[in-house]
């Protein structure tokens, strides 16, 4: 979310669950994580801290990121653990006066580590950063890179990852300032190998409805193939958390670029609303959808198998491992079926963020 804007109350005391899906592959060969009950990540911090992202890296290490207000100013920080218990303490990535929200983490097979941002620098006036870092934690705020530059978009919740062929890509959410009934829509930007800059954000082709809102995208590389998921609903509302009705959409890309047609998720009867998908897998490459939705009633997180994704409601389930608050991520970790769950909790304007490490 947009630290002090943007903060729908339907997300009070709410659960999201969702994921990164690094290399799942990866055995463990570190120490054993084990279930934990509910503990305070951001330490130290009375004021907001919100949008966590994370990541398992290549040698077992967890990463976590989020942006928080510690320091008088929205900022990104990063925090890992290598046991589940010890924490590093959070490295400031972001030091603009301009506020940076909704870090997006990467690895890539080489080992260095990816973060896309959005930064605001006027009142819904948004744009896309992009950094590199060797470890994870030490960031060079020299080197941030000024992704997307038009004045006169709005630009935000940016998402990153990566195709086979090393393309690096983030799908981000841009709407027209000061234009009447504007419409959300998903774009994408790539950085391909041995090529300094990004291209010129353009539209996902294909994927965007020409009367609805597209919004709140996840990407993750599932396999061979990239896949994207996210949220569509009417102009009856700019922002999705507002609408009294929402669904899921996803599509698949063998290039992240070219798209097979969006196919619809959800469908519901009535007003229900599903929010902030998101993608995550176990250790042998079992992907799930995760979001938010109130298709019983009171705001639940339900799963699908991604396999099952055109089966719906068929394999759908409650997930109950993770009880409050909003924004979660997901994340397994070393040791085979423990995962960690990442979210943020309590009163607006004092925010924190909490984890948890759980087995299925």
């Amino acid at each position: 979310m947009k630290g002090r804007v943007r903060v729908h109350p339907f997300l009070v005391g709410v659960v999201l669950v969702a994921g990164c899906g690094e290399d799942p592959s990866q055995s463990q060969t570190g120490p054993v994580f084990a279930p934990t009950d509910a503990r305070l990540l951001s330490t130290g911090s009375p004021t907001k801290d919100e949008d966590p992202s994370v990541i398992r890296a290549r040698d077992g290490t967890l990463f976590v990121a989020w942006f928080s207000d510690r320091g008088g100013n929205p900022d990104i920080y990063v925090t890992s653990t290598r046991n589940g218990s010890d924490w590093s303490s959070p490295a400031r990535v972001t030091t603009s006066v301009d506020g940076d929200f909704n870090p997006s983490l990467h690895q890539d097979g080489q080992g260095t580590f990816h973060l896309a941002w959005f930064r605001w620098d006027a009142p819904f006036r948004g744009h896309i950063w992009y950094n590199t870092s060797p470890d994870g934690l030490a960031w060079d705020p020299g080197a941030e890179v000024q992704v997307t530059t038009a004045p006169d978009f709005d630009d935000w919740v940016p998402t990153i990852t990566q195709a086979t062929d090393g393309t690096l890509l983030i799908y981000f959410v841009s709407a027209k300032r000061n234009v009447a009934n504007r419409t959300n829509e998903i774009y994408v930007t790539a950085k391909r190998l041995a090529v300094a800059g990004w291209d010129a954000p353009v539209p996902v082709a294909g994927l965007n409805s020409a009367t609805e809102h597209d919004h709140l995208p996840f990407a993750a590389r599932t396999g061979g193939e990239i896949t994207l998921v996210w949220v569509r609903y009417d102009t009856t509302q700019a922002i999705p958390w507002l609408n009294a009705k929402s669904d899921l959409v996803y599509s698949t890309s063998s290039d992240g670029l070219n798209w097979a047609p969006a196919a619809k998720i959800t469908s519901d009867s009535g007003n229900a609303v599903n929010l902030f998908p998101a993608l995550y897998s176990s250790l042998d490459a079992k992907w799930s959808i995760v979001w938010l939705s109130t298709r019983l009633g009171p705001p639940r997180v339900f799963e699908l198998p991604l396999a099952g994704a055109d089966l719906y409601p068929q394999g759908l389930v409650v997930d109950t491992l993770l009880t409050a608050g909003y924004s979660h991520r997901i994340a397994a970790t070393p040791t085979p079926g423990v995962y960690i769950g990442v979210w943020v909790q309590g009163p607006d304007g004092a925010q924190d963020i909490y984890y948890r490490f759980f087995a299925r």
